[in-house]
């Protein structure tokens, strides 16, 4: 794996669904392959967005809508009973039934997305999310500013909560914890969530 420092530039920026698309161009070899990167912005403005992009590949730089600011290789070595520093912005939510009973092309009930809104349905669902790789020491949750996005020329606006995590956690099975770090954890990957951080605590 890969972790790149990546500047976002241009108009871009506004729009988390486009900063997605900007960065998938860092990977021309596999531009019809399913994303197999995870980024969070660490620092946004009207015209430009500072990334932190984990990736199978190793991104090249190719468009003037984006740079490269640094790039290395990124294995993290753990080892069961390990206690570690975590950081993740995620986009908790729940799944529902259509309260109308409406029915997909298939015939099954349609299901929906919505937002976790109480602390404690939050910090329980991270609790699940991690819970067969890691035990949770310390935990902070942090509502974040709202991510307001369009999906290509769609007139409609979505809208997503972010919520960072972070704290303290003890690895007591490596192998699904490298997997929450290759796949990320929660929905809403394409909008900046997901990407699990580790650090020595």
């Amino acid at each position: 794996m890969y972790l790149s420092k990546v500047l976002i530039t241009g108009s871009a920026c506004r729009n988390p669904y486009e900063i997605h698309r900007v960065l998938w161009k860092l990977f021309p070899e596999h531009a019809d392959a399913s994303r197999d990167f995870l980024f969070r912005v660490e620092r946004a403005g009207q015209q430009q967005a500072e990334v932190l992009m984990q990736s199978l590949q190793q991104p090249i730089e190719l468009c003037n809508e984006s740079r490269i600011l640094a790039c290395r290789d990124y294995l993290p070595i753990l080892r069961e009973g390990q206690r570690l520093r975590f950081l993740l912005v995620a986009n908790p939510v729940k799944t529902i039934s259509d309260e109308d009973g409406r029915q997909n092309a298939k015939g099954d009930v349609k299901k929906c997305r919505i937002p976790l809104i109480k602390d404690e349905e939050r910090r329980a669902w991270f609790e699940r999310k991690i819970a067969a790789a890691a035990s949770v020491d310390t935990l902070l949750i942090d509502k974040q500013l709202p991510l307001c996005f369009r999906k290509n020329k769609d007139r409609n606006v979505g809208k997503i909560q972010p919520i960072m995590y972070q704290g303290t956690l003890h690895i007591q099975n490596v192998e699904a914890l490298m997997n929450l770090i290759r796949c990320g954890i929660g929905p809403a990957k394409a909008f900046g969530c997901g990407l699990l951080s580790l650090a020595r605590a």
